[in-house]
């Protein structure tokens, strides 16, 4: 990009910096709308860390927390649909093996191994751990040891 353009462009995105760093953080209802944020956070980190000011540090993160709650909007995932499915995602979720979650479960790692490879199935005992230690939602447990 010629030097001429640069300098305009990050004359433009301060100028939108300054107008939206007073205000809260925009709200994208579309893809077209999520098109320009992005290609202003691309800006951004093209401009690079060394010469980044505040009011454009401030910017950039309204604008990823944006683009991020658009995100989270659009791509849903959907609950796993097995018992031992819901076990991985939470082990994921807590960066924990599978040692770990037995020890936050209050269960032995044996007893964990076998209701994970489906050789057991859980006990009310355990269902109840996993809901009040692990968080997980009831009806969403009830739903996946029906299957």
């Amino acid at each position: 990009m010629p030097r001429e353009k640069k300098t305009i462009a990050k004359k433009t995105i301060r100028k939108r910096a300054s107008h939206i760093v007073s205000k809260s953080i925009p709200v994208i209802q579309n893809q077209k709308d999520y098109d320009k944020v992005i290609a202003q956070i691309e800006q951004l980190v093209k401009e690079g860390n060394s010469t980044i000011r505040e009011q454009d540090m401030a910017l950039y993160q309204k604008l990823a927390k944006a683009a991020q709650a658009y995100e989270k909007s659009i791509y849903t995932i959907p609950p796993p649909s097995t018992l031992e499915g819901l076990l991985e995602w939470k082990m994921y979720e807590l960066k924990l093996k599978q040692k770990g979650l037995a020890k936050k479960l209050h269960i032995s790692d044996a007893k964990l191994s076998l209701v994970m490879s489906g050789k057991q199935r859980p006990d009310a005992t355990l269902l109840k751990s996993i809901h009040d230690r692990l968080g997980v939602d009831g009806n969403l447990l009830l739903s996946v040891i029906k299957n």
